[in-house]
């Protein structure tokens, strides 16, 4: 668990933090997003004390990170950012040991644990451990980053923009595998993005900053259904609709197929954004809906996927 408590940080005059309150459970992935100089990598960097704040305390569990040694404290956290920050004279495999080594493990089980962490990350150590950053595209390097991040199992998790600088087809299936790899090891993570869509994609909350406060923190479904102040409304914009339907399985407005079955299906386990492309992509106003062994078990409607989009709470 991550805290901030009345986290303040000054530039001379002016506050880049102003008093900032928030929490991050255990296992969550929360993700830090607003436009660029709000303090959401600030905010990143001050847990682990790459920026000091000027007030307040910043806690993991119930520790204060101002009682840790620095560079233990580093070393127990795992940081992912966009530059990835591979060391170019070192092989992959060597790039992912370097904290274990750190950290005293021996060469036999550090080892073992980068291998196991590149496998992890879809990189099959085989092809891949003996290879040089140089060797790699820039999808390969941020999942080498990340399994280094995950090398020494830590429980904290920090991600700045870690797929920002690649192109959008790799950045959706490094999203993929990020959200695979969090399912199974439920770290606690605290995450950084300009993106929106990314957010709503990731996420189990979204703290969303402006000018060094928070000006709401909720689950991705709250955030689009009920923004709470005009600057949230103002930066969620048009495509929070869109956006909205990504997050509503497709399964909770299912109906009865009654005598008409329309000529094109789509599965289940699809979202209510996927049936709606799919509507428009057709022209046509229904879709068959079935299961993952293609059996027909009702009907999507446009009119429904409208409703459920433009609902918000009172």
């Amino acid at each position: 668990m991550i805290r901030f408590e009345n986290v303040v940080k000054r530039y001379g005059d002016f506050e880049a933090l102003k008093g900032v309150r928030l929490e991050v459970a255990e296992g969550q992935l929360v993700t830090l997003l607003g436009p660029s100089g709000c303090g959401k990598t600030t905010l990143l960097r001050t847990v682990n004390r790459l920026i000091e704040p000027s007030e307040g305390t910043v806690f993991i569990g119930e520790q204060d990170v101002r009682q840790l040694d620095e560079v233990e404290l580093r070393r127990g956290i795992g940081y992912v950012i966009q530059s990835i920050g591979l060391f170019p004279h070192m092989s992959v495999l060597e790039n992912v040991m370097v904290v274990p080594r750190l950290l005293g493990w021996s060469k036999e089980k550090r080892e073992a644990r980068a291998r196991e962490m590149l496998a992890l990350v879809g990189l099959e150590p085989q092809t891949f451990a003996g290879r040089f950053p140089r060797e790699l595209s820039g999808g390969q390097a941020q999942r080498v980053g990340l399994a280094r991040a995950l090398a020494a199992d830590p429980p904290v998790l920090l991600m700045d923009e870690p797929f920002g600088a690649v192109d959008p087809p790799t950045r959706e299936r490094l999203q993929d595998e990020f959200l695979r790899l969090q399912s199974e090891l439920k770290k606690t993570v605290l995450f950084v993005t300009h993106d929106l869509e990314e957010a709503v994609r990731i996420s189990d909350r979204i703290c969303l900053m402006n000018s060094g406060r928070v000006e709401q923190y909720d689950t991705p479904e709250v955030l689009l259904r009920s923004p709470k102040t005009p600057f949230v409304r103002d930066f969620l914009g048009p495509s929070r609709t869109l956006l909205r339907l990504s997050r509503i399985p497709l399964n909770d407005l299912i109906e009865p197929l009654g005598t008409h079955r329309p000529a094109v299906s789509i599965k289940r386990s699809a979202t209510a954004r996927d049936a709606f492309s799919l509507l428009l992509a057709n022209g046509i106003r229904g879709l068959a809906v079935t299961d993952e062994g293609g059996q027909v078990v009702g009907l999507v409607r446009l009119e429904s996927l409208l409703t459920a989009a433009s609902e918000e709470e009172p």
